[in-house]
């Protein structure tokens, strides 16, 4: 059988500016691979390659697909197959692993609807249930714009919040006083502080509402990181600091310490991201099923899978925002949360739905001429 792959771009605005530490965004811009066999049939792959994440950008992802992607698409007959080449050039995908995921999961779109049985099948792993709750991402927003988008989660019945920190006091402070009195928060610093010092007078100056805290210094920084742990009695959620297997190593002692915030895109695709949750759950180290800002539902499907992979439930998820946060998307429907902050894959057939059961609008795509 013939298999042909191309990668286009989609890109869309955003209904509102989202702002951290580490970037600003108005808009998105995907990597999105389509592989197609003789037979017709079709599958779908995304990748957010991100600078401050993993190092990757647009261009560094079309290449390392113009040089790979055929190749991966022909050979991956099987999940097998798949599993295989993953494990024979685990190095270069550490290096492109946004660009690798949207190779593997247009792969595994098309053997799903090949046989006929939707992702989690194709990968072995349980089928999907539901409802799953999420949680409500506030950016780096004024307080005023704070107050109404934490007032628009709740109304929406969101109980879980992740607001991102500036680092000024007065700014912070009048944001946090904005969200519901009993929200369950943890922040994210984007590696904001230089030191733990600084960060851990910043926390206690806001009164430490926070069970946990995202990527606080510099990525990597272990020892600072457990610093804060045990000065504030709060949890680390590592992010930037662990995007393969490798970087679990420094956990493995005190997983108690430490919470695993698991992407599809920055950890190469469903089967390493899979694989990599496992290993730290294995380990004790919690897991949350994060999103990078200005994912498409093709994203949001596959954090599906991973979950479904899971020895436990993460503690939160994150992503499902579709067309609330997109001004558009490449599904037609959108996957994203409904009333009660909560996802129902039953909604959109995702439990006995061929491959990711996502449709998608190729012409929305901007494709290589």
């Amino acid at each position: 059988m013939t298999i042909t792959l191309r990668h286009g771009q989609f890109r869309t605005r955003l209904r509102f500016r989202f702002s951290h530490a580490a970037a600003e965004r108005t808009a998105t811009e995907n990597i999105i691979v389509e592989i197609q066999g003789s037979d017709g049939i079709c599958g779908y792959g995304e990748g957010c390659p991100r600078p401050y994440v993993t190092g990757e950008n647009t261009q560094t992802a079309q290449h390392f697909i113009t040089a790979h992607g055929q190749e991966i698409a022909a050979m991956a007959r099987t999940v097998d197959d798949l599993r295989g080449w993953i494990t024979d050039n685990e190095t270069l995908i550490d290096t492109n692993p946004a660009a690798f995921a949207a190779i593997e999961l247009a792969i595994l779109d098309r053997l799903g609807k090949r046989a006929n049985q939707p992702l989690e099948v194709t990968i072995g792993a349980p089928y999907l249930s539901g409802p799953l709750p999420y949680t409500a991402v506030i950016g780096d927003s004024k307080p005023l714009v704070t107050r109404l988008v934490g007032t628009a989660h709740r109304l929406w019945g969101f109980s879980d919040f992740k607001i991102k920190l500036n680092g000024d006091k007065t700014r912070d402070l009048k944001r946090l006083r904005t969200l519901p009195a009993r929200a369950r928060i943890r922040a994210d610093a984007n590696n904001h502080w230089p030191n733990a010092s600084a960060c851990i007078d910043h926390i206690r100056s806001l009164g430490n509402p926070f069970w946990a805290i995202e990527e606080p210094v510099t990525a990597g920084d272990f020892t600072a990181m457990r610093t804060i742990a045990t000065s504030l009695d709060i949890r680390i959620v590592l992010d930037e600091s662990l995007t393969r297997r490798s970087h679990l190593q420094p956990c493995s002692q005190d997983p108690h310490f430490w919470v695993a915030n698991i992407r599809v895109s920055k950890c190469g695709g469903i089967l390493r991201a899979s694989q990599l949750a496992r290993e730290a759950q294995a380990l004790g180290i919690e897991i949350i099923l994060g999103a990078h800002v200005g994912e498409t539902s093709l994203l949001t499907r596959a954090a599906l899978a991973v979950g479904q992979s899971l020895q436990k439930p993460p503690l939160a998820r994150e992503g499902a925002y579709g067309r609330i946060l997109l001004a558009d998307d490449l599904a037609q429907p959108p996957l994203q949360f409904s009333r009660g902050g909560s996802f129902h894959p039953a909604r959109h057939g995702l439990q006995t739905a061929a491959g990711s059961g996502v449709t998608v609008t190729p012409q929305n795509i901007e494709w290589p001429l």
